[in-house]
């Protein structure tokens, strides 16, 4: 199939009276157009969107949350514990397992 390559609604432009005509741009130019145009997929699926429901009654105000005074007192102390890094690794050892079994069981 062949098609013609021109803006729409472009008058028809007058010869230059310096170019030769030979040398004159074409009016229209020639353009390939595939006999078979396969359309793409779409990126995401379509989201088809229904009504909300309406309410007559008023906006409604959040309640106001109650000020609590700031205190002076220290936050709690954190714990820590020091262990080995063998016990370390073996704990390690020991989550793995579990989680491996727990997946095991899950399916």
């Amino acid at each position: 199939m062949t098609a013609y390559v021109a803006p729409l609604g472009a008058p028809a432009r007058p010869a230059h009276p310096e170019i030769p005509q030979d040398e004159q741009p074409q009016q229209a130019q020639q353009a390939e157009i595939p006999a078979e145009i396969i359309p793409l997929a779409p990126a995401a699926p379509s989201i088809v969107l229904t009504p909300e429901a309406t309410s007559s009654a008023p906006p409604t105000t959040p309640e106001t949350l109650p000020v609590v005074p700031a205190t002076s007192a220290p936050p709690p102390p954190e714990f820590t514990i020091t262990i080995s890094t063998s016990v370390f690794r073996s704990l390690c050892h020991t989550l793995q397992t579990l989680t491996t079994t727990q997946s095991v069981l899950a399916q």
